[in-house]
């Protein structure tokens, strides 16, 4: 291992040294990459300490000894300094890449190249940071300048090979020179192999970005067409479907919009019961059947699938099962306790591909169930044009992942092949290629079907149109299944005309990283909502000396002391001091020290503590000094501080909305537990029990609309005390 330099800037007189000092600390940082478990996917603080202090020195330095150097330093020494510090801010891009925090990858990379016009893998990193962000025409542009970046060095590294050869030639008689021109020789050779195999990355990367430009721009000219074509369908709704560069497709207010407008009404392409409702819900409106008639309401076929007493007299939704009782008859009969629920979703969702393309007006608005047509609300339908320009993520996906995609695929032809004949699909006209394209589409678009209240999952569907609502960690509309099946999206708070209707793709109420690293892994980009922005700046730590909250702005480093420590410190501007950075306060702090609401640090704290808890090993979390305050405190007592947490945790955010105007859904989901267990702890406190039940009606009643909801009566005998 490198020594450490010694942190002495006075000692430094000439670029040579300070190259030489640099260099140390890069060896460092480079060292600390190397060995890093390529697994986490956690920022390697340590190798950023060491890139960081290498640029502290470079910034505490060279304007110094060049404006001290009466031009004693050769031009060359300024230049290599520079294509060091270049090299620095690449490698601090790439841990942050790693680490999964793309904006302050890009600013690395920026710097980068501000010192090194001709840096292509700060380009290159550049051209990775904005793919994440969406933003694919500087990518491309990005991209490009990594090739040329290339081209010039080659240019540069050919010129240099022809005057060490001239020199070779007229410095025969001089052997020292010779070995030198054939060590500059070996090293330019060296690099030359280095930038091939990085231009060929490169060019593969730009025909991949220039892949997705053409697919944005058909995308863009599909969403004009379906706007043109669908216009009555969406005029029955008061939204404007648009076309934003970097967004794609947006849903704005076509006018002012008060809480607990419906915005949009989507019947399924296709869904499905989870495996535990499917003898007790009904297989097409999934409303629960009452218990003493399911036994009538049985498929006597399959025995696999029940309807309602509705649905029974409904001549779509009884020719809907034929399609695929068959199916459900051979998956009962051969996986009788496995689970099918995504087979089951895929052999619908291909079922009714299959029937528009073999006949567009039998799977058209007009011909599905009538209880569709004949409700009060209206609804958009979905066709499988519509369902095929969905984002998918096959240029995406590992290729451990291609082959389980290609092994599931081929298990529904085998099936279906069984069933239907070796050359059913070759008939209906779908190919393997097509059903691992579709399957790409269902993941990154299948919504589970949730309960309001206890946000239990009871189904799978694909809504199309519901997927052209963007995200945002502040949302201000929420979506549920109503009695029909259909996704259904109301406003959380007042909206106005051509403001733009996001939803939420994660649990918001994680903290801000964890909520990044999950959209870009799963979604595949990096979320810049003004939450996330806002988040990012805070920290939960207060400084030890005077007391004031520390910013993530003012992160300084120091040379680690030990193999553990990270170097990541914050220094307050208020009095000067330095605190170490605490990576993961464990439950002690939640009553010894003063939490940042806004952070959600607290708030996840808790969820996990009652998560270990029910797992039975809460006590392995827990600080000997705290213990009696965790282990003795009833599970009520739990809820009401996540509960008021939440409550507390949009107080001075910029955005100036209140806590039930955004996480409607995760409060719903803790007062219920907080009844829940109140019921168990505290049964007599008949008053408390009603506050935290009225609490709950209010947040639910508008959000899904509950006078008229499937789910009112199970919502009132579980509110029952």
């Amino acid at each position: 291992m490198s020594s450490i330099p010694n942190h002495n800037n006075n000692e430094i007189l000439n670029f040579k040294q300070l190259f030489k000092k640099i260099e140390q600390f890069k060896q460092l940082g480079n060292q600390e990459f190397s060995k890093y478990d390529k697994s986490n996917d956690n920022l390697n603080k340590r190798a950023v300490t060491y890139y960081s202090l290498g640029i502290e020195c470079f910034n505490n330095n060279f304007e110094r000894l060049k404006n001290n150097n009466n031009n004693k330093d050769d031009n060359n020494d300024e230049i290599e300094l520079k294509k060091l510090v270049s090299i620095i801010y690449s490698n601090l891009s790439l841990c942050f890449i790693n680490g999964y925090e793309i904006d302050k990858a890009l600013e690395f990379a920026i710097k980068g190249i501000e010192i090194d016009k001709d840096n292509s893998k700060c380009h290159y990193r550049k051209s990775l940071c904005y793919q994440y962000m969406c933003n694919f025409k500087e990518s491309f542009k990005s991209i490009n300048d990594a090739l040329n970046s290339i081209n010039n060095n080659n240019n540069n590294n050919n010129n240099n090979n022809n005057n060490n050869n001239n020199n070779n030639n007229n410095n025969n008689n001089n052997n020292n020179n010779n070995n030198n021109n054939n060590n500059n020789n070996n090293n330019n050779n060296d690099k030359v192999i280095i930038d091939k195999s990085l231009k060929q990355i490169i060019e593969n990367e730009r025909k991949e970005i220039e892949k997705k430009l053409r697919k944005l721009e058909k995308e863009e000219k599909e969403s004009q067409d379906r706007i043109k074509e669908d216009f009555e369908q969406f005029q029955q709704f008061p939204i404007e479907l648009v076309w934003r560069d970097g967004f794609g497709r947006c849903v704005l207010a076509s006018e002012d919009l008060p809480k607990g407008t419906m915005v949009l009404r989507v019947s399924p392409f296709a869904s499905v019961l989870e495996d535990h409702k499917i003898e007790k819900n009904c297989g097409f409106c999934f409303k629960k059947i009452n218990k003493s008639i399911r036994i009538n309401q049985t498929c006597l076929i399959c025995k696999n699938h029940l309807l309602c007493p509705q649905c029974s007299l409904d001549e779509y939704s009884q020719n809907y099962h034929k399609d695929e009782c068959d199916i459900l008859n051979f998956l009962k009969q051969y996986y009788p306790s496995s689970q099918t629920r995504d087979f089951r979703f895929m052999f619908r969702v291909l079922l009714n591909v299959i029937k528009d393309k073999k006949n567009k007006n039998s799977f058209s608005k007009e011909n599905q169930s009538k209880q569709w047509l004949n409700h009060e609300n209206p609804f958009i339908f979905d066709s499988y044009k519509y369902l095929i320009n969905l984002s998918r993520t096959l240029d995406k996906v590992q290729p451990e992942q291609m082959e389980a995609f290609k092994r599931s695929a081929q298990s529904v032809i085998t099936i279906f092949n069984k069933l239907r004949g070796s050359k059913f699909f070759d008939q209906c006209g779908v190919t393997i290629d097509e059903i691992i394209e579709i399957y790409s589409i269902v993941l990154s678009n299948g919504h589970e079907m949730l309960h309001p209240l206890n946000c239990h999952t009871y189904g799978l569907g694909i809504f199309p149109t519901g997927s052209y609502l963007n995200h945002s960690c502040l949302p201000n509309a929420f979506w549920y299944n109503d009695d029909q099946g259909m996704m259904v999206f109301r406003t959380l708070r007042s909206i106005k005309k051509g403001e733009e209707i996001l939803t939420s793709y994660t649990d918001i109420t994680t903290e801000c990283s964890e909520r990044r690293k999950h959209l870009l892994k799963q979604y595949f980009f990096f979320c810049q909502c003004q939450q996330c922005k806002f988040q990012s700046q805070l920290t939960d730590q207060s400084c030890l000396s005077c007391k004031c909250q520390l910013s993530s702005s003012n992160t300084s480093f120091k040379i680690p002391s030990d193999n553990i420590e990270s170097g990541f410190y914050y220094h307050c501007l208020k009095c000067n001091s330095f605190n170490k950075q605490i990576n993961s306060p464990d439950s002690s702090s939640l009553f010894t020290s003063q939490h940042d609401q806004r952070t959600f640090k607290k708030i996840n704290l808790l969820i996990n503590i009652m998560q270990q808890r029910h797992q039975s090993i809460a006590t392995n979390l827990l600080n000997t000094n705290n213990e009696y305050l965790l282990k003795g405190m009833p599970d009520h007592i739990v809820y009401k501080e996540i509960t008021n947490a939440l409550e507390q945790s949009m107080i001075s955010n910029p955005s100036k909305v209140s806590a039930d105007q955004v996480f409607t859904n995760s409060l719903i989901q803790y007062y219920f537990r907080l009844f829940q267990t109140l019921k168990i702890e505290k049964p007599n406190d008949t008053q408390q029990l009603q506050s935290v039940k009225t609490k709950i009606l209010q947040l639910l009643t508008p959000i899904i609309h509950l006078p008229s909801s499937h789910h009112k009566s199970s919502i009132e005998k579980k509110l029952k005390f």
